[in-house]
C-alpha cells in the first residue's frame, strides 16, 4: 500500500489536502477555546450616586457586539437614575444580588445557543428571589433561542424576566442601530 503518490502533481494535491486540514483543525481549536473561556474584568460603576442599583453581566463575543449592546443599555440606565454596575460572565462577577433591584444579562448567540460562559454564571447562581431580569441575547441572525434558554434557566431560579430584547448586527440593525435600541430600552426602566 502506497501513502505518498508518484506522481508529482498528486503530492502536491496531497501537500495542500494534509495543510488545509491542519489549518481547518487549527481555527476550530481556537474559536472551540474562543467560545468556551471565562474573560474576568473588574467591575465599571456608572451613575455611583443613585439609590437603585442594577447589576449587569455580559460575555463578551468573538466580535464587540455584546459588550457594545450592553454598555449602551448600561447608559440607558444609568440616564434613566439607575447605578449601574456592568462587569463580564465569570467566577468573580457578583453572585449575591440582594443589594440589586434588576439584573441584565448579556450574551452572543452561536448556533442558537447562548455563549457558555453566561451559562456557567447562571449556573452558579443560587435563587435569584424574584429578581427582575432583563436579557440582551446578541447575534448575527436570529437570537430568539438562545433568548428563551436563558430566560427559561432564569426562571428556574425563581428570577423574573421582565423583558428580553433580541439584537443582531445584521440588518435592520448594522451602523449602531443596536445599540441604539439597547440605550433606548434600558432608557425606559424606571428605578
Amino acid at each position: 500500500m502506497k501513502l505518498w503518490p508518484q506522481k508529482k502533481w498528486k503530492q502536491i494535491l496531497l501537500v495542500v489536502f494534509i495543510v488545509l486540514v491542519i489549518v481547518f483543525a487549527s481555527f476550530a481549536a481556537y474559536i472551540g477555546v474562543a467560545l468556551n473561556r471565562d474573560v474576568v474584568s473588574g467591575i465599571d460603576i456608572i451613575n455611583p450616586q443613585a439609590s437603585k442599583s442594577a447589576l449587569i453581566v455580559y460575555q463578551p463575543g468573538l466580535s464587540s457586539f455584546p459588550r457594545d449592546v450592553s454598555y449602551a443599555f448600561a447608559d440607558g440606565l444609568a440616564d434613566a437614575g439607575w447605578r449601574v454596575e456592568i462587569t463580564t460572565a465569570s467566577p468573580q462577577a457578583p453572585s449575591g444580588l440582594l443589594n440589586y433591584s434588576l439584573l441584565v444579562l448579556g450574551f452572543p448567540t452561536y448556533a442558537a445557543q447562548p455563549g457558555t460562559a453566561i451559562v456557567r454564571y447562571l449556573d452558579g447562581l443560587s435563587d435569584l428571589n424574584g429578581v427582575d431580569t432583563v436579557l440582551l441575547a446578541c447575534a448575527a441572525g436570529d437570537a430568539n433561542e438562545s433568548a428563551a434558554i436563558i430566560q427559561q434557566k432564569v426562571e428556574s431560579k425563581s428570577g423574573t424576566v421582565r423583558e428580553s430584547i433580541g439584537l443582531t448586527s445584521m440588518a435592520p440593525n448594522e451602523g449602531g442601530a443596536a445599540t441604539d435600541i439597547a440605550w433606548q430600552a434600558g432608557s425606559k426602566i424606571m428605578p
